[in-house]
């Protein structure tokens, strides 16, 4: 049966009917799994470095003394060039972030998805095989432009072809598969695709670790074709009987689909024409809210943790950079895991308010060590070790899933870019200023500063950001498009 919607909440009563119970949703997972392939490249850009930057500039060191590296691994004459290749990344996400909304809008959630495949291909391939700085820049800055593609278009089409019930847990799919990328990365670039310099030192092979996600970007490519396009997509496009099945798939045949059906065409009927300004303008607390949650992310001062966590765990009298970085990997997989059941049972406002309270908390701790307790190491292992887990279990992943789905359907896309692009903005913004703010205020300043805008954050998710668990996108829609005073925070029905 379907619930009776709160009253005054729709023009339109379709609007508040949740989708059909019954079903199946392997076909909707399978899409997801397929989908988030993407973010997988997506998690091997942000990691390419980490292993391989000391050998591409040189710098490589062996037990503390400098190791030779064989002539065609290096790349780079100075770590100011090093530096470059590894910053620009963020410049080519924001370009791509900005596109992939767009993109995605006009030739479809799914095309989008599969057209990331050849051009991630011919990016790595370019990169494996580049011996120039000038080229090895623009490849990385073009890998930067899929990673921004991955961040706006991967986490709208999770969202559009998930069932409420699931949709968090499919959700925080796409931040658990940025974080194996990493991982995976790392551990390739480590221990597997390695060569010997001719002191037996283990080196890694830069080369066949950028031809990695060339395999991967063939396996989208190929799995891809197979899976259902977004059915709001298409009903956008005026294409009914696509979207009827496209839906019809993505939930295990027709009869489990009406109300879910009724639902989107009736989005779509109220959301006519043509994306504007003012569309974007009349969506301002949908807007504040996607816009707030990714600068709380960034400003969060994760970066900051990972930035000096070598220095952290030297405080903690721990020498093993290497052992203790993977730790940290091995943490954010873990705890990221950890978050996927429990955005639709304990749902996602609760995970975002208990993550900035952790956070808070290390980040006061790590503060009170740089500025008092020095001697006392474990109070910094504990500290970055729960800050980073805290930071997986809800302020990684939610914010891309509440991307997908504060915003109205009509906007989706170019929200969704506007978000993806103010993230990384933001994300540029603080990896640049975290060195600046360490010598003008010292560690426990830098911390403290971090602590003060996990506050902010907590305050605002507490009284403006809406519980979205078990609620259609319609629901949120008009959750969010009625006046403030009347909105219930926290649904009465789940």
């Amino acid at each position: 049966g379907s619930r009776k919607p709160a009253r005054g909440w729709l023009k339109a009563e379709a609007l508040a009917m949740p989708e059909s119970t019954g079903g199946s949703s392997t076909c909707a997972v399978l899409s997801v799994m397929v989908a988030s392939i993407s973010t997988l490249v997506f998690g091997m850009a942000l990691g390419f470095t980490s292993p391989a930057i000391d050998v591409m500039q040189d710098t490589l060191k062996v037990n503390g003394k400098a190791a030779s590296v064989p002539s065609d691994l290096v790349v780079f004459t100075s770590e100011f060039e090093g530096s470059l290749f590894s910053s620009i990344l963020n410049f080519g996400a924001l370009a791509g972030a900005l596109l992939g909304g767009p993109l995605s809008q006009r030739i479809g959630r799914k095309r989008a998805l599969l057209l990331q495949a050849p051009f991630n291909a011919i990016v790595w391939t370019a990169t494996s095989f580049a011996h120039g700085f000038g080229l090895l820049i623009l490849t990385r800055f073009f890998a930067g432009v899929g990673v921004g593609m991955c961040s706006t278009v991967v986490p709208t089409y999770i969202n559009e072809v998930s069932p409420t019930a699931l949709r968090g847990a499919l959700g925080a799919v796409f931040q658990l598969a940025c974080v194996l990328g990493i991982a995976l990365c790392y551990l390739l670039g480590a221990y597997v695709l390695v060569v010997k310099n001719e002191d037996g030192d283990q080196l890694c092979q830069w080369r066949w670790l950028a031809l990695t996600p060339v395999a991967l970007s063939v396996l989208l490519f190929s799995l891809g074709l197979f899976i259902p396009e977004s059915p709001r997509w298409l009903a956008w496009k005026q294409r009914p009987e696509a979207a009827r099945s496209a839906l019809a798939r993505l939930r295990g045949g027709a009869r489990h689909i009406p109300d879910e059906l009724e639902e989107i065409h009736a989005v779509v009927r109220q959301a006519s024409g043509k994306v504007s300004c003012g569309d974007m303008l009349t969506s301002q607390r949908a807007l504040l809210i996607g816009l707030t949650l990714m600068f709380i992310q960034q400003f969060s001062g994760v970066n900051a943790v990972i930035f000096f966590q070598d220095t952290i765990f030297m405080s903690a009298g721990l020498k093993d950079a290497d052992s203790l970085g993977f730790m940290v990997m091995v943490v954010q997989v873990v705890m990221t895991a950890v978050s996927i059941p429990l955005m639709d049972t304990a749902g996602r406002k609760f995970l975002l308010l208990t993550a900035c309270s952790g956070m808070l908390l290390c980040c006061l701790g790590l503060a009170c060590f740089f500025q008092f307790f020095q001697d006392q190491g474990w109070l910094a292992l504990v500290c970055s070790f729960g800050y980073i887990a805290f930071f997986s279990l809800g302020l990684g992943p939610v914010p891309w899933l509440m991307m997908g789905e504060v915003f109205p359907g009509k906007i989706r896309s170019s929200a969704s870019s506007l978000a993806a692009g103010f993230n990384w903005t933001c994300s540029f913004i603080t990896t640049e200023t975290v060195s600046g703010l360490r010598g003008l205020v010292g560690y426990s300043g830098v911390f403290g500063i971090y602590g003060a805008f996990l506050l902010l954050g907590l305050a605002f998710i507490a009284s403006l950001v809406p519980e979205t668990k078990g609620r259609s996108f319609a629901e949120i829609e008009a959750l969010l498009s009625r006046p403030r005073r009347d909105v219930p925070l926290i649904p009465m029905d789940c």
